[in-house]
Order: structure tokens, then sequence, then C-alpha cells
């Protein structure tokens, strides 16, 4: 099959909405994505849970609402996003802060079993380097108040029991 002037037909391509041409996604509609499959995953996960009643509730209540609410904002922050005529825009992720938050985040989860300082530390100093425009001087300030205000309010404010130091 070819147009009138003999030039194959343009490729179309199958997006949600049906066939047109391939839609480009902006920040709210990617933004919507992500919070509409963190609902989705969240409800999933608490469906077996005993919900019980709004004066009663049981442990899947609260989780299954935030979730329904998640996936609400999601889905109707994506709508609005499919609707707006906005110029094409491309979405640009600067991969270096990205993958270096997430090494600090996995990092402080595995070392939290040596105490709160270690991985406090851990995470800061990983994560101080994500940033491009970072300072020296600004490290033992980050490091102090990192380490001293989650051993305030989780060891003294609310007296849980979690290992300041792991020795």
């Amino acid at each position: 099959m070819s147009t009138s002037n003999g030039a194959p037909p343009p490729h179309k391509q199958l997006w949600i909405f049906g066939e047109g041409p391939a839609m480009r996604i902006t920040k709210d509609g990617l933004g919507g994505l992500f919070f509409a499959a963190i609902g989705l995953a969240a409800l999933l996960i608490s469906w077996s849970y005993p919900i019980g009643s709004a004066l009663s509730m049981g442990p899947g209540y609260f989780p299954r609402v935030v979730s329904v609410l998640m996936l609400a904002l999601g889905l109707l922050l994506y709508l609005r996003s499919v609707r707006e005529k906005q110029p094409e825009a491309t979405i640009e992720v600067d991969w270096r802060p990205l993958i270096i938050i997430t090494a600090a985040i996995a990092g402080f989860a595995y070392l939290i079993q040596f105490g709160t300082i270690v991985a406090v530390a851990f995470l800061v100093v990983v994560a101080w380097f994500a940033d491009p425009r970072r300072k020296r001087k600004t490290l033992p300030a980050l490091l102090l108040a990192g380490i001293i205000i989650p051993i305030l309010i989780f060891n003294y404010g609310l007296n849980l029991p979690i290992k300041i130091w792991g020795f």
C-alpha cells in the first residue's frame, strides 16, 4: 500500500487510546504513572489484610485507603497531562545522582544492622557525592546533623530500640 505520490504510508504506533502517532509523555504524565503504579502495587499487597470498619479499623484499612488515593491521584495526574496541549518536551534524566542516591539507600538498608551511626554516616557521605555543586566544608555539618537528629528522634523521642552503635 502506498500514497498517491508513491511513498509508503506513515507508520502508526499503538498507544493506550488506540492508533495514532506516538504520544510524548510529560513530566506530569510520567509522575502520574509512577504514582498509579505504586498505588496499585500497595493495593494488591494490602488486599489480603482484614480492613474492619471505619469505627474498628483493621490492619488493612489505612494501607488500602492510602493506596486507592495514590492510584486515583496518579491516574488523574496522567489523564490531565494527556489532555493538555503542550509543546514537545523531552525528559532528561541525570543518571549519576539517581544511581548514587539509590546506592546510598541500599547501603543504608544493609548497614543499619551495624547501628545508626554507621548507616547514616554511609548514607550522608555517599549521597553527598550526588550533588555536583558539593562543598567540602558542608560535609561535616551534614554528617553531624544526619547522625544526631535520627538518634534524638528515634532513640530518645520515640524510645525505639534502635542500635546507635552496632558493636
